[in-house]
């Protein structure tokens, strides 16, 4: 069921992963498993018109619908400088490359952080205090932890671990509370926070030290 995780931003769930929809754009970010076509369709249907796809990263459980979404609804296509597309159906010609800091739309901001795969991005909303993530931030919960943390995606799963998680400091040069994940929990309030705490964790911890 699609669920309202911002103000203009909607979320489905889609098996284990889960795509985007900014009401405000009419803009598609991802498309899900290709196994989950149905479902894709009928989230779609309820949505406005799909003017709008943005592809975060090529990994099969966020373009695994992408040459049928484009064939229904004929969307412009956007995808971040540096990501591959030689697996996929779609020419260069065909497609809209965005680097970092470019806006989408009014004002939908991409973020590069490349390490889950080589062009990676999520998108920033700086007027709502919201980061979509997409790969770039994990849900806690995904492997085991509390919910309401965050984490980088899991190694066996990453391009190159090491700049996926050092990349990640680029965020903390952003204002949001809001942090919506692909896998995983949302983070509704204090996301930069917690962000800070876990990637600066040396100076927290000294601190925590120093008042107890």
């Amino acid at each position: 069921m699609p669920t309202k995780v911002a103000p203009g931003v909607v979320q489905e769930r889609l098996a284990h992963s889960k795509v985007l929809y900014l009401t405000d754009e009419n803009l598609l970010v991802d498309t899900g498993p290709e196994s989950e076509w149905a479902e894709l369709q009928v989230f779609l249907n309820e949505m406005d018109n799909i003017e709008q796809l943005f592809i975060s990263h090529t990994h099969g459980d966020h373009i695994g619908n992408l040459e049928r979404v484009v064939e229904t609804y004929q969307p412009d296509i956007f995808f971040p400088e540096n990501e591959p597309i030689e697996d996929i159906f779609l020419s260069e010609d065909e497609i809209t490359r965005v680097s970092d800091d470019e806006i989408l739309g009014s004002d939908v901001q991409v973020v590069q952080v490349p390490g889950h795969s080589p062009g990676i991005c999520a998108l920033y909303l700086p007027e709502r205090k919201v980061l979509l993530a997409t790969d770039v931030l994990d849900g806690a919960d995904r492997r085991g932890l509390p919910a309401n943390y965050l984490l980088p995606p899991p190694a066996m799963f990453n391009w190159d671990t090491q700049q996926a998680e050092e990349n990640l400091k680029k965020l903390l040069d952003l204002e949001f509370d809001t942090v919506i994940v692909t896998h995983g929990s949302n983070i509704e309030e204090n996301a930069l926070i917690k962000l800070k705490k876990y990637l600066n964790f040396p100076e927290y911890y000294r601190q925590q030290l120093l008042e107890d």
